[in-house]
């Protein structure tokens, strides 16, 4: 997976509120429910994963202390 940050938008000293309205506005763009019926619904599906991972990544690196 390429960074998590980079996928999200933020950089890697983004804090805790600013992951989470990265991650919020990139969900709300590519959740499959806006795509269906549409060609787009595959990959939209694929980009939503992406930004799922990402963003799970990104809170594990933000509770470690030594971030």
């Amino acid at each position: 997976m390429t960074d998590p940050y980079k996928v999200l938008g933020v950089s890697a000293s983004a804090s805790d509120e600013e992951v989470k309205d990265a991650y919020r506005k990139l969900a709300k763009k590519y959740h499959p429910d806006q795509y269906t019926d549409s060609p787009l619904a595959e990959l939209a599906s694929e980009k939503m994963k992406e930004i799922n991972e990402a963003y799970d990544l990104s809170l594990i690196h933000i509770s470690e202390p030594t971030r």
